[in-house]
């Protein structure tokens, strides 16, 4: 009998703290996975940010084709739609700043050129901070082809951006 005890004592004394170990591997295994979850999660706002972005771009694009469409005789024949990317920039998104030339009174066609670009410019610093746009054509026998060009800051360490180009024919 006494044989019996001291085996039972032994093994006892060998199992001192496996219970203790098997629950840090197990917090080890979960703490891992939450790491792992939370990066994913960091990874997906990045790319959603960055998506935002783009759709953001695309559609002031888009808005700008529409203006120099709306206004095609004068887009036609003329190059008061072509603007560079550092011209007629805004520093900071501010009420004051915001371009009503055209909206309190009538405007020619070329006034009303100047106004589209000095709004779509105005658009970009208080939607996508940052961002320069540049407008450009080129003439073939029968039509102009105009190019609207979107460039994004480096985003540190966000997803990169690339620029978004927009081409029109009138």
């Amino acid at each position: 009998m006494q044989l019996g005890r001291r085996c039972t004592r032994q093994s006892s004394l060998y199992q001192r703290g496996v219970g203790l170990i098997e629950v840090l591997i197990s917090l080890l295994i979960v703490a891992t996975g939450v790491l792992g979850m939370v990066a994913v999660h960091s990874s997906s706002m990045q790319f959603n940010q960055s998506s935002y972005i783009q759709s953001q771009a695309t559609f002031l694009a888009t808005d700008m084709l529409d203006r120099i469409q709306a206004n095609a005789d004068v887009a036609k024949n003329s190059n008061d739609y072509r603007v560079e990317l550092d011209e007629l920039t805004y520093n900071q998104c501010v009420a004051s700043n915001y371009p009503v030339s055209c909206e309190s009174s009538s405007c020619s066609p070329e006034q009303l050129a100047l106004y589209d670009v000095k709004q779509w410019k105005f658009q970009l610093i208080c939607q996508i901070p940052g961002t320069k746009g540049a407008i450009s054509y080129s003439d073939s026998s029968s039509h102009r082809v105009y190019t609207i060009q979107l460039s994004f800051p480096n985003m540190g360490n966000r997803v990169p951006l690339s620029d978004i180009v927009l081409r029109g024919i009138l």
